[in-house]
């Protein structure tokens, strides 16, 4: 196994999981009272349990309490996974990368979506950081990661071997 110089486990902050499963389970809640006061008792007898599948919402949502995101810099790849969607590390070899970015998210770009994103030749795995690491990769695809660690990131992509054969572009 290769040596780690950096690691880091991010999830989704919990205020925004809470707020999403709130409101999910309210709007859910809403429709099944409401069907159940005005057309409960018109419901044919085999459509009625067909109404608890609205609860398969709130359960769905739950999954975002179980996803994280781990990043990890070694000697010779770059590595990720998002739980519970992938159980190992997807390398992405240094020969393969033509530049990593490190970015402050300032202004609108703040405000991307939650989670991963995929695009024609672009991925973005935001999970709340407010720093984003852009991978140029060499087939011209573009990999994006925000971090809560921007210093330490920095400091790990600076002390790289000098032959790692891309360039990096770190905040002043």
């Amino acid at each position: 196994m290769a040596q780690v110089y950096f690691y880091e486990k991010q999830t989704i902050p919990s205020t925004w999981r809470i707020i999403i499963f709130m409101f999910v389970t309210l709007m859910m809640g809403f429709v099944f009272l409401m069907t159940y006061l005005t057309e409960w008792d018109t419901m044919p007898a085999e459509e009625k349990p067909y109404l608890f599948t609205l609860l398969a919402g709130p359960v769905a949502v739950l999954i975002l309490f179980f996803i994280s995101m781990e990043v990890r810099i070694t000697q010779d790849a770059f590595e990720y996974k998002v739980y519970p969607f992938r159980k190992t590390f997807r390398k992405i070899p240094f020969n393969e990368i033509a530049d990593m970015e490190l970015t402050p998210l300032t202004g609108l770009k703040s405000f991307r979506r939650f989670g991963v994103n995929k695009r024609l030749n672009r991925q973005e795995f935001n999970f709340g950081g407010h720093h984003l690491l852009t991978i140029s990769l060499k087939n011209g695809k573009s990999l994006s990661y925000t971090t809560f660690k921007p210093k330490e990131m920095a400091y790990f992509l600076n002390n790289l071997p000098e032959d790692v054969g891309f360039t990096k572009k770190l905040p002043s």
